[in-house]
């Protein structure tokens, strides 16, 4: 960081020196208790003494002019050796010293103002680069005052020296970064919320969802397949066998796929060694909220039950603006140093991946969590997913956890849904992965490569199931997704109606992703290659095309069955109908029975058998909330239709412990 420029004499006068004892953590006050424990709990390589030991670092030194006590710095740069952060954030992050009074502290060291709230900045031209290096001009200059600083680290020490050595005193003014980042978003707002809207146009703009739905591609969607139910009920019996055979040969490659997928799921694993606290990364969290205060004690307490060092976790919680109460609810719930709250400014469209996109250019990790506001994750998660990513190369941008349903006892629709889910994530998704093919990723418990988020736009704010849009981006662009063996508890909708309102939103978000990445065939052929491009296609039009046909498909084949030619074909072309017929009967049974006993077993939820039994009540919710999502994208295709959350407690615990694997991509 250079300071060359604001190096100037200002008008004014120094501040004395005081002691700022009372700011700081004592080793056995109440105030540092958990910090203690936590301390106590950690292996210490090295045990430091006071007046002994290494030089302090510079960006800590300072502080014991200022009252600190000795071995509390001391330990503070043990900790920091250990966990291979610099000393000033160990301290804060630990709870040894509260950030405002550091910075504080640090202003007078330097003898300059310590503004909270600032003035207005300027607008920023890159908010990335700004927030890197920890500083920006003043948009006016109050008593000669040109810049705001809220350094960290190497920045501290170098800022330190420049101003120690310096003829002057430096035109500048100190902030804690907390509020230097909310002040740049103040002076950004407009940008930032145009950026986080449009991120995707401004990258691949022949991808973004608002370009593919703009003109009548949802109506000329939504009337080719009213015009196969027209067809269907077509005086001409060879129309409606026509359409028959064509929706007979998709769901056939759907039950192919499925089984496929299924014989593959537990192959090519491999392990990943634990990673030393040193070599952890710094992971981001990010955590988009909407009418979502009754849950953030529960949220906050499985955040801080995490197995990650404080130090290297930088966790962002986004809010709307008109969402008061669950940004009161943030505040009163204590974060932790290197938690904030981002208000996302006014906007449009107002969705999670909008929220999302707000949170990217503040994130400081190198790897990025996308949790929900109900979720539970596993405790060594985020260790899991760094030693993984650590392990593979540059190429892999994703890793998918498994989200389980831990309210699956309150009723027969939650049972469904719990069952639904480990065919998804323990079936589905890790036979795609260990089979080389596409897989979808869930809206939570998705871990990136920051740099692999940023290159393909982040998320699209326009698709309303934005992860499966960012898992197909990530593909085409030539990244590689994967899942691994971790486990994230989540929460099934309680009420019919939620659970409508929600499977319509992902089944509009699939038509959405299959109108968008279908534009253009041939490049979308180019990026993919033919076997996995079909596979994608096939595998997310079974998630929309099954529930609108379905139910007159299989009464097609009924009526056939008892009245028609289907059991005692007369003619060649009836025996090659009936057999494809039966071949889709026989194996959709197979393809939807198999994947659902491995899942039940592989996440011990076999005793929930009896909920199948209402199956065919499941399919036919699952059909009307398809059709109701068909009118929704003709309507308003771009509406977040949000589900309701409710704090429960966990009714299992974390997945037993299993080798760190990951389920890799095939050459």
């Amino acid at each position: 960081m250079s300071v060359n420029p604001v190096d100037r004499v200002s008008p004014y006068p120094p501040i004395p020196h005081r002691d700022d004892s009372a700011g700081f953590a004592r080793r056995r006050e109440a105030a540092s208790e958990s910090a203690l424990a936590r301390q106590r709990a950690r292996p210490a390589p090295e045990t430091p003494t006071p007046g002994a030991g290494r030089p302090l670092p510079a960006e800590i030194a300072f502080l014991a002019a200022h009252g600190a006590p000795l071995v509390l710095l001391q330990y503070g740069a043990t900790i920091a050796r250990r966990q291979g952060v610099t000393a000033d954030v160990a301290l804060i992050a630990d709870g040894l010293i509260p950030e405002e009074r550091f910075y504080r502290i640090l202003a007078t060291e330097l003898s300059v103002p310590y503004l909270d709230p600032p003035p207005a900045l300027e607008p920023s031209d890159s908010i990335e680069l700004d927030v890197a290096r920890g500083y920006a001009r003043l948009a006016e200059e109050p008593r000669g005052l040109r810049f705001l600083f809220a350094p960290r680290g190497d920045q501290i020490s170098r800022l330190v020296g420049v101003t120690r050595s310096s003829a002057g005193r430096p035109l500048f003014a100190l902030t804690r970064p907390f509020v230097f980042e909310e002040a740049l978003r103040r002076c950004s707002a407009r940008k930032l919320a145009e950026a986080a809207a449009y991120s995707v146009e401004r990258v691949t703009p022949e991808l973004a969802a608002r370009r593919a739905l703009h003109g009548r591609a949802p109506l000329g969607f939504a009337l080719g397949n009213l015009a196969l139910i027209a067809a269907w009920l077509a005086p001409a019996p060879a129309i409606a066998s026509s359409v028959a055979a064509l929706l007979a040969a998709l769901f056939l490659a759907n039950i192919g796929l499925r089984l496929h997928v299924c014989a593959m799921r537990g192959r090519g694993r491999e392990t990943a060694p634990a990673l030393e606290e040193r070599d952890l990364p710094v992971y981001s969290i990010v955590v988009a909220l909407y009418d979502e205060a009754g849950v953030v004690p529960q949220l906050t307490e499985a955040l801080r039950a995490i197995d990650y060092p404080p130090a290297k976790l930088d966790v962002k919680f986004v809010v709307e603006c008109d969402d008061l109460e669950t940004t009161a609810a943030l505040r009163a719930a204590r974060l932790r140093p290197g938690w904030e709250i981002i208000v996302a400014p006014p906007g449009a469209p107002r969705t999670k991946p909008r929220a999302l996109n707000m949170a990217v250019p503040f994130l400081r990790g190198s790897l990025v969590a996308v949790f929900d506001a109900e979720d539970l994750p596993d405790r060594r998660q985020l260790r899991d997913a760094a030693a993984l990513f650590a392990a593979a190369d540059e190429n892999l941008a994703c890793l998918q956890a498994s989200l389980f349903i831990h309210n699956h006892r309150r009723n027969w629709m939650t049972a469904m849904f719990g069952i639904d889910y480990a065919v998804l994530f323990e079936v589905i998704d890790k036979g795609a992965s260990a089979a080389g093919l596409p897989f979808f990723l869930g809206g939570s418990s998705n871990h990136f490569r920051l740099s692999a988020l940023r290159a393909v736009g982040a998320w699209d704010a326009f698709n309303v199931t934005e992860d499966a849009d960012l898992g197909l981006r990530l593909l085409r662009r030539g990244y590689a997704i994967r899942t691994f063996a971790s486990r994230t508890h989540e929460q099934a909708p309680m009420r019919f109606s939620a659970l409508v309102a929600q499977r319509s939103r992902w089944m509009k978000g699939w038509m959405q992703t299959a109108l968008v990445h279908c534009r253009e065939p041939s490049a979308y052929f180019a990026d993919l290659g033919v076997l996995r491009g079909a596979a994608a296609l096939v595998l997310l039009a079974g998630g929309f095309v099954a529930p609108l046909h379905a139910p007159f498909f299989l009464s097609f084949l009924a009526y056939d069955a008892a009245f028609g030619a289907l059991l005692a074909p007369s003619t060649l072309g009836d025996g090659l109908a009936s057999g494809l017929y039966c071949v889709v009967a026989c194996g959709g049974l197979a393809a939807s029975v198999w994947p659902r006993l491995v899942a039940m077993g592989e996440a011990d939820i076999l005793w929930l058998w009896p909920a199948l039994l209402r199956w065919p009540l499941w399919g036919l919710m699952l059909s009307f909330a398809a059709w109701r999502a068909l009118r929704e994208l003709c309507v308003r295709p771009f509406y977040w239709d949000k589900t309701a959350h409710f704090a429960v407690s966990r009714s299992a615990e974390p997945m037993r412990p299993k080798p760190l694997r990951l389920e890799p991509t095939r050459p």
